[in-house]
């Protein structure tokens, strides 16, 4: 009778189609922390030129009409108490920095599960000695889907296209471990 009653209290913690069958920590509690690039794929189609990047955690190859080049490639995820969100994104010596804040979405039905995806609002970006800042409404957001949210690890995808006198469509599977 217990295990009737307690499977679909388990069940709820599981959002994303690789995480745990099983935690006794919240979404949220699971994802505060510090968290770097182990890993990711991207593909980036725009007209008829194909980008495809590969990371490593402290390099990224980049292939593109043929070409092949590699750099020096680092991110980390910080996502805090408060919801205080900070990234750091380095590229051979650029580095950029951004914070704002996060929250859990809510689910919408076929698209995603509720807490499946965190929206990030971008307060201020600082790259190549430009520092751009934000607030109210013209915060710029990014949304991170959870194929995976586990205590040490999290794999965050992203696809989408857009259409503007040209179709692209971006591809992006990324894997984080918990620092």
């Amino acid at each position: 009778m217990v295990v009737l009653f307690a499977t679909p209290l388990f069940n709820s913690c599981k959002k994303g189609s690789e995480d745990p069958f099983i935690s006794l920590r919240s979404r949220a509690s699971r994802l505060k922390g510090e968290w770097v690039l182990t890993s990711g794929t991207a593909t980036i189609v725009s007209g008829s030129v194909t980008t495809t990047k590969v990371f490593d955690g402290s390099l990224v190859s980049i292939t593109s009409n043929g070409q092949t080049s590699t750099l020096s490639h680092t991110e980390k995820l910080e996502f805090l108490k408060d919801n205080v969100y900070k990234s750091t994104k380095t590229n051979d010596s650029n580095v950029e920095t951004c914070e704002g804040y996060w929250a859990f979405l809510e689910g919408n039905g076929d698209e995603f599960s509720n807490k499946e995806c965190v929206i990030i609002r971008y307060l201020s970006v600082v790259s190549g000695g430009n520092t751009k800042t934000y607030s109210g409404y013209e915060a710029p957001m990014e949304i991170y889907k959870f194929k995976k949210l586990s205590n040490s690890e999290i794999i965050i995808e992203s696809e989408g296209s857009s259409t503007v006198n040209t179709t692209s469509s971006t591809s992006i599977i990324k894997t984080y471990e918990k620092k």
